[in-house]
């Protein structure tokens, strides 16, 4: 045991001594005391993280009862660092509630015996400015390599927020909207951890080899930056940090027969459409160098549609390689919402669909190339774009060319530009070439 095991046990002690001479001068109290008793008890025990044990699947039971789920959706092909959904995470689906328009509220569990090392709360706004609705997420340790996060609950379950402290123990990250806490709380497999019509889940594995990011300083695991905006104690910062490069599946570190029953609902958002990639719960997008694969940025400097440097990524369907991805966030300034096949009258769903991932089918040759096989100074052409998976189809294409790197050092570059006065590759005429209106990317 560490010095600072010892003093922690120490003070948890005479915490809990206190509690029962309180005890005798309240008699009353004694349900209240008990309860609390075991809060203290229980942040003491949970300062020490069991090692993982070798060749035992660190996590023993269901994230949520799993006749509540329909679907579980890899989120890493259509999401890029800084976006709102996590990409290294899967989404677990609800069933149908009580309308066609309701999914299933359910209860997330936790999966094994672990610690609930911080938890956030973030609350979404309307454009009014009143709040919409409030995202709750919870940390967990699993064991001293496995660590787990439940992402986007509706509600946290009530004992667990009084075992942390309470809302008013929370230090703000750069405002109100967004509060979050270090903890020390242990739960058993089984205990309600929050209620949801749906949520996220995020496992980190301190073993894993790192993935091959081109940029891994772009992956740097403390999200939150240390700056004048945030004002939150470096030991909060650090309990709510992520390495996006040892992100791994969930679903395989289950009991080997639960992992299979898990992962036999790898599929879209409603379950219609079934997995059927042999990695199908990759969670983390895979930047091949020399190719388009990956994620990319860009900032107002490089014609991006934006004011600070945010990305992109071009990635294969987690759920059909087949299709491919186009996740542009509405970066291109050239992809315009005129050329989102909706009727005219609707301009607010034609803006939103031109923000949306773009998606379309891999072929041969220079139309639709995938994006692991495009080469440096080799213009692309692709055509026949949809958004997202069942959207309107998109009255254009797109050109992509990787240039060539003139220097050691130099970091690469990719052109995309949106051509709306055609909408097929082949009507476009030799040489493919830029109109002046692409945006450039970099690794």
């Amino acid at each position: 045991m560490t010095g600072t095991d010892y003093y922690l046990r120490l003070a948890a002690t005479f915490a809990v001594a206190g509690l029962f001479g309180a005890a005798i001068f309240n008699p009353g109290a004694g349900k209240r005391i008990v309860s609390d008793v075991a809060t203290a008890q229980a942040a003491a025990s949970a300062v020490n993280t069991k090692t993982c044990a070798s060749g035992e699947p660190p996590l023993e039971g269901p994230f949520a009862p799993i006749d509540d789920i329909i679907s579980i959706s890899p989120l890493g092909g259509v999401t890029a660092p800084g976006e709102p959904l996590p990409a290294p995470a899967i989404r677990l689906n609800t069933r149908k509630g009580k309308t066609i328009f309701d999914r299933r509220v359910t209860t997330a569990l936790a999966p094994s015996r672990a610690d609930i090392t911080a938890i956030e709360r973030r609350t979404l706004r309307k454009e009014d400015g009143g709040a919409d609705r409030e995202i709750w997420s919870v940390h967990f340790s699993v064991c001293d390599s496995v660590s787990l996060v439940y992402d986007d609950l509706d509600a946290i379950d009530a004992s667990i927020l009084r075992r942390a402290g309470g809302l008013k123990s929370f230090a703000e990250i750069g405002g109100p909207d967004h509060l979050a806490i270090k903890t020390a709380v242990h739960v058993k497999k089984g205990d309600a951890i929050g209620t949801a019509n749906g949520f996220d889940v995020m496992l980190e594995d301190a073993r894993a080899t790192p993935a091959q990011f081109d940029r891994p300083e772009r992956y740097q695991s403390n999200t939150y930056a240390r700056s004048r905006a945030i004002s939150a104690p470096e030991a909060v910062l650090k309990a709510i940090k992520s390495d996006v490069s040892r992100i791994e599946c969930p679903l395989d570190y289950l009991p080997q027969r639960a992992g299979a029953e898990w992962k036999a609902k790898l599929g879209d958002a409603w379950g219609i459409r079934r997995a059927s990639g042999d990695d199908a719960c990759r969670t983390a997008i895979i930047d091949k160098k020399g190719t388009a694969q990956g994620v990319w940025f860009t900032d107002a400097a490089n014609n991006g549609r934006t004011s600070k440097v945010s990305a992109i990524a071009l990635a294969p369907d987690s759920i059909d390689p087949g299709k491919l991805i186009f996740a542009l966030h509405g970066r291109v300034k050239s992809l315009m919402p005129t050329m989102i096949a909706l009727n005219p009258f609707l301009k607010d769903e034609k803006a939103e669909a031109a923000r949306d991932f773009l998606t379309f089918e891999a072929m041969d040759g220079r139309i639709n190339v995938a994006f692991e096989a495009v080469r440096p100074g080799e213009v692309y052409c692709y055509q026949n774009l949809r958004v997202n998976f069942v959207g309107p189809k998109v009255n254009g294409v797109l050109l992509l060319e990787i240039e060539p790197q003139t220097s050691t050092g130099a970091p690469p570059l990719m052109k995309i530009e949106a051509r709306g006065d055609m909408t097929s590759c082949i009507d476009l005429p030799d040489p493919w070439g830029f109109s002046g209106q692409e945006t450039t990317f970099y690794r």
